[in-house]
């Protein structure tokens, strides 16, 4: 048996599940999860909350309250600055009875198996057929035209944690869609806008946009449903990509993933998506250096 422990926020969740479920399979060997202790979620659904099993009814059954006592190894991913790729071969081959830990974000573990990964994740029906409705009145309203699911990630936590990407990357990847389609309306998710200015205040002003952020399920599972995306450097975002299963998709990235003051390896992302010139806001950058200072600061004053 492999045994994954879950942790932090819905995409990483995804990845780790897939991942860890993929390895199992391939090897013939059952496979649960188990939940750590998590003080990393920054969103929920009031419906659904902010779980892989409390949201996809396909994961429940490999939910475990505790660790089984099987489980007799463990093994640990890398960190981030001591590895060359997120892919670990290593990972495959691990003792029986191990316990897996890690985000595991790297599409390569699980890509050969993506359609079996979107049956796992397949979204409640009623969340489903909302969406599907939803859809159909936009391509009504819009006959013709091109629906792109546009994803911001640029609250509070990704601008203070080093995470944000400088605006422009959103441009770049909406005049490459331009270039790639016609009249195409951008469809926008985001998890924060400022009442006035910022950039998806300034985007909204230079394409034509559709705000359509729901909740967090809702937004999953209308990005997924697009044959046109833009992501950006978010698991949840990269995600919604994974569970894209229209035959003609085109899925714009962008070229870096920064994560505070290192970034993400490149095979998180797909290898056929199209990446797009991108790169960390500075200002993010500073306020991680800033952030990391006085951590260090406190850390003298309580010794």
């Amino acid at each position: 048996m492999l045994t994954v422990t879950i942790s932090d926020q819905l995409g990483n969740q995804m990845f780790a599940y897939a991942s860890v479920k993929t390895i199992a399979q391939n090897r013939g060997e059952f496979f649960g999860f188990v939940r750590a202790e998590n003080n990393l979620i920054n969103d929920t659904d009031k419906q659904y909350g902010n779980e892989i099993h409390t949201i996809f009814p396909n994961t429940k059954a490999e939910f475990l309250t505790e660790l089984p006592t099987a489980i007799t190894h463990t093994w640990e991913e890398p960190p981030l600055k001591e590895r060359t790729a997120n892919y670990q071969p290593s990972a495959l081959t691990v003792p029986e009875n191990t316990l897996m830990k890690g985000h595991f974000i790297s599409c390569q573990y699980f890509w050969k198996n993506r359609s079996q990964v979107q049956k796992w994740f397949s979204f409640p029906e009623d969340m489903e057929l909302a969406v599907q409705k939803e859809l159909a009145e936009l391509q009504t309203k819009y006959p013709g035209r091109p629906l792109v699911a546009t994803h911001f990630r640029v609250g509070r936590d990704y601008t203070q944690q080093g995470f944000r990407l400088a605006d422009d990357y959103w441009f770049h990847a909406a005049d490459e869609i331009l270039k790639r389609c016609n009249n195409p309306v951008f469809l926008l998710f985001y998890d924060h806008k400022d009442e006035k200015g910022g950039v998806v205040n300034n985007f909204m002003n230079k394409y034509d946009c559709e705000v359509c952020r729901g909740s967090l399920v809702h937004d999953l599972c209308m990005m997924s449903r697009c044959h046109w995306q833009i992501i950006c450097n978010s698991s949840f975002s990269i995600m919604s990509a994974v569970l894209n299963a229209n035959q003609d998709q085109t899925i714009l990235r962008p070229s870096v993933y920064p994560v505070g003051l290192d970034f993400q390896k490149d095979d998180c992302f797909a290898e056929k998506w199209i990446s797009i010139p991108a790169r960390q806001d500075p200002a993010s950058r500073r306020n991680c250096h800033i952030q990391i200072l006085k951590g260090k600061i406190l850390k003298l004053i309580r010794h």
